[in-house]
């Protein structure tokens, strides 16, 4: 808050210039001080020169958009009762981007991704050919903090994959209410976590274990399960792969033909005349789209269908990244190339209910997983008022296995002691 006077008491690692700045404008109260005054104790004259003289870092702003959002904006746009505030509101979100400005490049590449998107949303059937969003649309926006997840859960319940899990339990009295097996919830937590409550497990040491309760490490979907995952990121990835063709003539080439620390360009006439650069660059393969660095690796447009490349071999001046493109990744891996195990915080909770369990065998600071869980839990809770309003039949195998979890999991979330 404002102050008649700012003083930085001593020297700091994170005593740069924009936190200088930051700090130093708190100094001097509107309508009471003419000026503000700055004072330094104990920080060497040099940085203090520095730091006053330093130039403020320029502000850069972030790829605005995902799939999520823009299917956000299409529901307002429908559902709004004043639909022109509605459509002003969304223009300004894709139009007045800090990513675009003073760069209509950029722009025309958000429009690209926009309708790009409205294709994937189209063929996934979150929206009607006339851009009114229908069937799951507001479940998967309601998720919208666990893009690709929620997209990837929609998919298996299109498929009718949770019915084939969802089988209740044979009943001797007629109209008796369905009741499903600990087996079946216990399935449904697995998928849900895999989906919601993705964590990666810290392994700080080489051997784990014993645990006195958890299981800790989060096993894999099932078959069937992983089968769907492959065919929807496959179909997301033809879908993107043409949108990162057609953004690719957008790219700043001249900076594409730069070493990224000494500015070297070799886009000259002259560098041709070297032999051993001709051949290096003498190739016939499709590579409009990727970086003439990792074009010398054999990489190809080709290799932009698989997403995990992207970051490393797309034209960097394009500024898409693999975070935009809506793909559903089942395994993580460092940079070694070993796999990364998921934290089972969510379905050993279920087994036990025990919070310290999750402190003590999952590592998972106390505090930290109980919002982790509450999260997963209003997610389950989330998902089962939206199947119930979705379906038909409220009797249906699935509405009723969603609503028996939801209240499962929450009696064992809120008997956390505290």
């Amino acid at each position: 808050m404002p102050c008649k006077s700012v003083i930085f008491v001593e020297d700091s690692l994170y005593l740069d210039a924009i936190n200088y700045r930051q700090m130093s404008g708190r100094a001097g109260r509107r309508g009471q001080d003419l000026i503000g005054s700055v004072y330094f104790y104990n920080i060497p004259q040099p940085k203090v020169e520095r730091l006053i003289r330093a130039n403020v870092p320029k502000l850069k702003g972030q790829f605005p958009l995902s799939i999520t959002l823009i299917l956000r904006l299409m529901l307002l746009g429908a559902k709004a009762d004043d639909i022109a505030d509605a459509e002003a509101k969304s223009f300004s979100v894709l139009k007045h981007s800090l990513l675009t400005f003073n760069q209509p490049k950029k722009l025309h590449m958000l429009k690209l991704y926009f309708l790009f998107s409205l294709q994937f949303l189209i063929g996934e059937g979150y929206l009607d050919q006339n851009g009114i969003p229908q069937g799951f649309a507001g479940l998967v926006s309601h998720l919208h903090y666990h893009e690709p997840s929620n997209f990837m859960f929609v998919n298996f319940l299109v498929k009718g994959l949770f019915h084939k899990i969802c089988k209740p339990i044979p009943s001797k009295k007629k109209g008796d209410w369905k009741q499903f097996s600990e087996n079946v919830m216990t399935d449904l937590v697995l998928i849900l976590a895999n989906l919601f409550g993705r964590r990666i497990l810290q392994l700080k040491n080489k051997t784990m274990g014993p645990f006195k309760q958890s299981t800790v490490i989060l096993e894999d979907l099932p078959e069937d399960f992983v089968a769907a995952a492959v065919e929807y990121n496959k179909n997301v990835q033809q879908i993107f792969g043409s949108f990162l063709l057609s953004v690719a003539k957008l790219a700043d080439m001249e900076q594409e033909m730069q070493l990224p620390l000494s500015k070297t360009t070799f886009s000259g006439v002259e560098h041709w005349e070297s032999s051993f650069a001709s051949r290096l660059m003498a190739c016939n393969k499709e590579i409009e789209a990727i970086s003439p660095f990792a074009a010398l690796s054999g990489n190809t447009n080709n290799d932009l269908l698989d997403s995990c490349k992207v970051d490393s071999i797309l034209l960097h001046t394009i500024g898409v990244h693999m975070h935009n493109i809506p793909v559903f990744y089942m395994k993580r891996f460092d940079h070694k190339g070993r796999e990364l195990p998921y934290n089972a915080y969510a379905l050993d909770f279920y087994k036990h209910g025990s919070l310290d369990a999750i402190t003590d065998d999952n590592k998972i600071n106390r505090g930290e997983a109980y919002n982790l869980l509450r999260d997963f839990s209003l997610t389950i809770s989330a998902i089962s008022v939206s199947v119930c309003e979705l379906c038909e039949n409220e009797y249906d195998d699935v509405v009723l296995a969603f609503k028996q979890l939801n209240r499962s999991y929450r009696e064992k979330f809120v008997s956390i002691p505290y």
